[in-house]
């Protein structure tokens, strides 16, 4: 695969389902009332899978929508938003999609440091280097929403998604296709120990059935 590739039509429907997702996440954890006495907390997004910021026929990519929309919502005049308060975190582990994601995101919003919002696109590992960009930052304590949707397989160590979902007000989305054992069984039993969380988990999904059992289990 190269630096882009073809919007699929059920990558497009996860897209439709994210935005209308965050369309509803962002002002409810952004808006808050100073008559309620709640400070207002910081919240990140960590999109671990970015990508190079569009498709072969110029359909944008998740950081651009996220950002997009997050910019251009309803309510944005209430979600006080500023570079301490908001952080974007889009992480890409190959150098050529990177470069492209910068440029995309310079070319449709300008320099990231004027937005009103903190942007930081790592080239980097999702498995290896999320937890270490949300410690940077000082995310924990506070709400994050990790999507480490990828394509095909997801090598994640179940641990980073769970430390994750266990952080205050925080989710976690994570998606991978049920024909896992199917494709990958060139994988050796360690990676899928990390990922699904130890043998008990994963082996009956592995040994000696048909590829339509293997699909059910």
């Amino acid at each position: 695969m190269g630096v882009l590739w073809k919007l699929e039509p059920a990558t497009a429907a996860k897209h439709r389902l994210y935005q209308r997702y965050l369309d509803a996440w962002w002002p409810i954890l952004l808006q808050t009332s100073h008559s309620t006495g709640y400070s207002r907390p910081r919240v990140t997004l960590l999109d671990a899978f970015a990508g190079p910021g569009r498709y072969e026929d110029g359909e944008p990519g998740s950081p651009v929508f996220i950002l997009d929309r997050l910019l251009g919502h309803d309510a944005v005049d209430r979600m006080h938003l500023s570079p301490r308060r908001v952080h974007l975190i889009f992480i890409e582990k190959d150098r050529a999609r990177h470069e492209h994601l910068m440029a995309e995101l310079v070319s449709r919003f300008g320099p990231l440091n004027d937005l009103p919002v903190r942007v930081e696109v790592r080239r980097g590992d999702a498995g290896r280097d999320s937890l270490t960009v949300l410690d940077e930052l000082g995310a924990w304590g506070n709400p994050i929403l990790g999507i480490f949707d990828s394509w095909g397989s997801v090598n994640v160590p179940l641990h980073v998604m769970s430390r994750i979902a266990r952080n205050r007000s925080s989710e976690v989305i994570t998606t991978f296709g049920p024909n896992w054992f199917s494709r990958r069984e060139e994988l050796n039993a360690d990676i899928l120990d990390t990922v699904f969380g130890g043998r008990g988990f994963w082996t009956a999904a592995a040994d000696g059935l048909r590829p339509d059992e293997k699909w059910r289990v």
